[in-house]
């Protein structure tokens, strides 16, 4: 193995993750990290889709790895289990929450281990600290590929909207492009 081979899982839970063990790279999910983990998680997810497939089992175009999750060490408390949870984002960004699609993949990947099973809790707790909560409700089948039935709760809030119109009369509703129209940063 060489000095930057680096052991990961993959996994789908509405979104598909290439998914690593912080604590192999000696990174913290801390806010410190921030900016490594954001840097490192695009490097990571981008060295997965080139040396790794991701194959959906029933919608063929998907074949790509969409995040990096950082998945920390896992703690039981009075619920279930609980850990840290960091999703990096293209093109290198944090996400503020540990996803709702992260978790899913998590509690996947613990199923199919042998480490959760249904009924089971998951907290996925963000590196600001908001949770998600997840459930484990059943399995299911997805094409021929076993899989979970999670479910998920948390809170999330509106950062903003954007409102797009479309008049029917435009001659360009795909938009336009002419490469020397806007201004060049120098």
């Amino acid at each position: 193995m060489s000095d930057n081979a680096l052991s990961v899982d993959t996994a789908f839970g509405g979104d598909s993750f290439v998914v690593v063990d912080p604590t192999l790279l000696g990174i913290a999910l801390e806010v410190d990290e921030a900016q490594t983990l954001a840097q490192l998680g695009v490097k990571i997810t981008n060295a997965a889709n080139e040396q790794l497939k991701f194959n959906h089992p029933t919608q063929a175009e998907w074949q790509h790895h969409s995040f990096c999750l950082f998945a920390g060490p896992l703690e039981r408390d009075a619920v279930g289990l609980r850990a840290k949870s960091v999703v990096s984002i293209q093109p290198g960004k944090l996400d503020r929450s540990p996803t709702g699609t992260a978790v899913s993949a998590r509690m996947a990947l613990l199923h199919a281990k042998g480490e959760m099973a249904v009924g089971d809790h998951l907290t996925g707790v963000s590196i600001i600290g908001s949770e998600f909560h997840g459930k484990i409700l059943g399995q299911t089948k997805v094409g021929e590929t076993m899989a979970i039935r999670p479910q998920i709760s948390g809170r999330g809030w509106v950062t903003g909207t954007h409102q797009h119109m479309l008049d029917p009369c435009d001659p360009w509703p795909e938009g336009y492009r002419v490469g020397d129209t806007w201004p060049r940063n120098k």
